[in-house]
């Protein structure tokens, strides 16, 4: 049924049918780039479509009660594209990725709803799981039995995105192959600058990472080791150099989501990574490791 009603509003660029299933970030991610699309027709970057084809993957909470989540692994159906002006979503480069979800369902007598949509990382290995039928636990965000406590997690992959792999909480990751750091935060800031310099432009660069409001969902593997999903909110800002005559011109995408046009003394765009960890246990030897991330452009200031 989440595939069908994601493929119907895929289609039709139609927010409100979302509704039915998806929350948080899953659903701001396609609102956003629906948004896009309706007001930039030659905008390339379309979200995966969700599939039906489970790839036999998947944790459920094990709970007598409410409410109830589960991790499941699809197939999805992505077209190859390049970014279009100003988009800052990592276009897909070897077919189609496998997409993890995270649905979790409130009440009894209400639908799971989506709300993450994790594309994973071609070649990664995924841990062992704990069977489904014996299911597996909802961990405390203060748990600190972890490598990092879930609450943790996002905060410090904020501190390497923004402050590059130099800083102190880089020692936490594995971050070998990590295209996400390799292309944002700090990265996008050094090689925007090199960029402009090459070009003549006198412009400022800078970037600003945090771990966001939206929950927290770390699920046991049951063999060692946690699944933490959590969404980091990366703000970049384009200025104006002391002294140049440069001013940043709004891209299409970005007029769609804030309604500026022409040149500004100040351009913000937030991008939200929607992130999937594999955090190991704290007696282990091994590093926390990205096992996928989906990037969306959500929103766009001069302030």
């Amino acid at each position: 049924d989440i595939a069908a009603v994601a493929g119907k509003s895929d289609d039709a660029l139609d927010v409100a049918g979302l509704e039915t299933r998806f929350t948080g970030d899953a659903f701001a991610e396609r609102k956003a780039n629906y948004t896009i699309r309706k007001a930039v027709s030659d905008y390339e970057v379309v979200v995966p479509r969700i599939t039906s084809e489970e790839l036999g993957y998947q944790l459920v909470q094990s709970t007598e009660s409410w409410p109830r989540t589960v991790f499941v692994v699809v197939a999805s159906e992505a077209e190859e594209t390049a970014p279009a002006e100003g988009d800052t979503a990592a276009p897909a480069t070897d077919g189609s990725p496998s997409l993890a979800l995270i649905m979790t369902q409130q009440s009894p007598h209400e639908n799971f709803l989506v709300s993450r949509t994790i594309a994973l990382r071609g070649g990664i290995t995924m841990p062992e799981a704990a069977p489904a039928e014996e299911g597996t636990a909802l961990l405390a965000d203060d748990l600190q039995t972890l490598r990092l406590a879930p609450a943790e997690v996002g905060a410090a992959y904020a501190a390497v995105l923004a402050g590059g792999t130099g800083v102190e909480q880089a020692k936490e990751f594995n971050l070998e192959g990590d295209s996400l750091i390799e292309r944002s935060g700090a990265a996008w800031v050094s090689q925007s600058a090199q960029a402009a310099a090459a070009g003549g432009s006198g412009i400022n660069y800078s970037v600003a990472a945090a771990q966001s409001d939206a929950d927290i969902v770390s699920l046991s593997t049951g063999v060692g080791g946690a699944f933490v999903t959590n969404t980091v909110l990366e703000t970049r800002t384009e200025a104006p150099a002391e002294g140049s005559r440069w001013r940043p011109t709004v891209p299409k995408s970005l007029t769609a989501l804030s309604g500026l046009e022409g040149q500004q003394e100040k351009l913000v765009s937030v991008v939200a990574h929607q992130l999937l960890f594999f955090v190991p246990s704290k007696d282990s030897k091994e590093k926390i490791q990205l096992l996928g991330y989906t990037s969306d452009l959500v929103s766009a200031s001069n302030s």
